[in-house]
Formats: structure tokens, sequence, C-alpha cells
């Protein structure tokens, strides 16, 4: 955890906005599966911010596959679910596919959502997402926390 706090500062130092990026979403999903989720809030939301001002898609669905983690540690897998799907469609659309280091850990957030919401549910909620275009599914993570913002 130290190391990615390092990372993050000397990222955000020099104005380097991957690796600002992806260190917030790193020591955010580790502060999920430690169970401090304002923590985790609050590093992934910096991250989305940073990775709509760079105009990053990859950046922006690593984001939303992160959030909907967090969206299911905090008792919410439909919205999971949903978020889960936004990451996949937005990705598909420009042909990327997850980063392969976290493909496994998204295989095991879709079969835990799964799981969880029953198949017909899950397969309603992702399809949802999966539709969404980056403008929704940016609002779809604000609307979460109760905050409309607007995106860039």
């Amino acid at each position: 955890m130290r190391d990615l706090s390092e990372a993050r500062d000397l990222a955000d130092r020099f104005s380097y906005e991957g690796p600002a990026t992806w260190s917030r979403v790193m020591l955010g999903t580790l502060n999920v599966v430690r169970g401090r989720l304002a923590q985790a809030r609050e590093l992934l939301d910096q991250a989305l911010d940073l990775s709509l001002a760079a105009r990053s898609t990859p950046f922006v669905t690593l984001c939303l596959a992160a959030h909907a983690r967090l969206t299911f540690g905090e008792g919410d897998p439909e919205r999971a679910a949903l978020l889960e799907g936004a990451a996949d469609g937005l990705r598909r659309r420009v042909g990327l596919r997850a980063w392969p280091m976290l493909r496994p850990t998204e295989t095991e957030l879709t079969a835990q959502l799964r799981q969880a919401l029953g198949t017909d549910r899950f397969d309603q909620a992702f399809a949802a997402g999966s539709r969404l275009n980056q403008r929704e599914a940016v609002a779809a993570v604000r609307d979460q926390r109760g905050t409309c913002a607007q995106t860039p």
C-alpha cells in the first residue's frame, strides 16, 4: 500500500494522469477489500475525475469496474452489475478488453453478482449497463453517491 501511495504522490507531483489514476484505483480497491468503503469511494471518485479529464476510455472503464466492486461491497448488487456492464460495454465498443491482470477479479465479481442477483436479474442489469454511453455510466456512479455533477 505504501508503494501505491508513493506512486500516487509522484504521479500527482509530475502530472502523470495514467499513473495517478491507476494508483488511486488500486488503493481504492485495496480499501474495498479491507472494508474501508468511505476511503475507497474518495480514491475511486478522484480516479474517475482524472480519467475523465484525460479523456481516457481505458481508465474510465477501469474506474467503472472498480466502482462496481465498491458498490457491491456497499450492498447494491444490482447497481454493481449495471456498472460492470457499463465498463464492459464501453470497452467492447472501442475494441478493448479488461486489463489482463484484472480479468480474473472482474470474472470473480461477475460470478458473485450473478449469484447474488440470480441469472435473470444479473443479465438484465448487466445488459442495461452495457448500453450506457460514457456520460450515462459516469452519471450512474455519481447518482449512486447522491450527486449529479456534470461530466466533461
